[in-house]
């Protein structure tokens, strides 16, 4: 372990840990809303190959009650969340409770991860994937609980398989897996309650 993984994190630990929970969960109460919190010092350091959302997310969420499914061929990420967080990794989809996914662009199979169960649906994976932007790219209409009609989100970086797995694990309900996208310009939360519609993506 480096000094770079020694010092990257959150300046103030428990204040910045406190202002993305309070982002997150915005985020997942209204599903399609891009929150980002609004002081630039928020954001933690972070490893090569994670955005600042993404590292924020993780040293908010992770701990050492949580086993992490990794997607990532970079060496100091694995070294980075055991050292800031203390969380496990499992190469067991099915038995993680976050599954961190660097390229939203190569996503794994997604059903592989666990969904709950009918007595206990909490039991689930929660998905958090990197995407290139919440600005720009394709644009989607999302609706159900947590929106009053309907909602529209640009999205640039996740590979179209997300859609046709979200709207099997919409299906699911109250079993499935909930989603975090985090992007540089911000995180936004996909509830397994969530349907999508794909719109011809914005030239």
């Amino acid at each position: 372990m480096n000094s770079q993984q020694i010092l990257s994190g959150f300046i103030n630990p428990v204040h910045n840990s406190q202002q993305w929970y309070r982002v997150i969960l915005d985020a997942m109460s209204r599903p399609g809303k891009v929150c980002i919190p609004i002081s630039t010092e928020a954001f933690p350091q972070a490893p090569e190959s994670c955005n600042k959302t993404t590292a924020a997310i993780a040293l908010t969420l992770f701990d050492n009650n949580t086993a992490i499914w990794l997607q990532s061929g970079e060496k100091s990420l694995p070294c980075w969340l055991k050292f800031h967080c203390g969380c496990a990794l499992t190469d067991k989809a099915e038995a993680a409770t976050f599954a961190l996914i660097i390229d939203g662009n190569n996503l794994p199979d997604l059903t592989l991860f666990a969904i709950g169960t009918s007595e206990f649906p909490d039991r689930s994976t929660t998905l958090v994937i990197q995407v290139e932007s919440l600005a720009e790219g394709d644009t989607v209409e999302l609706s159900g609980a947590g929106i009053a009609t309907t909602t529209t989100l640009r999205i640039s970086g996740l590979h179209e398989s997300f859609w046709k797995t979200q709207a099997e694990n919409t299906a699911l309900f109250p079993q499935g897996f909930d989603t975090i996208l985090a992007a540089p310009d911000g995180v936004v939360c996909i509830p397994r309650t969530t349907t999508i519609r794909r719109q011809k993506p914005c030239m």
